[in-house]
């Protein structure tokens, strides 16, 4: 489900990541399992109507970290 065209995804068929509720491991990893049996699709959410594609890295930053980056980038 990586691969899918957002432009034409069944919205219905997206959980809202709105009522995604994120678990931590005791080592404060995100419960992939927990994760899984809330939606069909670990790459592709809505918000209402908007669509959203995630792509996960493998380099262990967080999307706090990428952000405080960017603004930091800006100043």
């Amino acid at each position: 489900m990586r691969n899918v065209d957002v432009r034409t995804v069944d919205k219905s068929s997206l959980s809202d990541l709105r009522n995604i509720r994120i678990k931590r491991t005791a080592e404060n990893k995100v419960d992939i399992e927990d994760l899984q049996s809330q939606t069909s699709n670990l790459y592709c959410y809505r918000v209402g109507d908007v669509v959203v594609q995630f792509d996960y890295a493998k380099n262990g930053r967080s999307v706090n970290d990428l952000f405080s980056l960017m603004v930091q980038a800006s100043l």
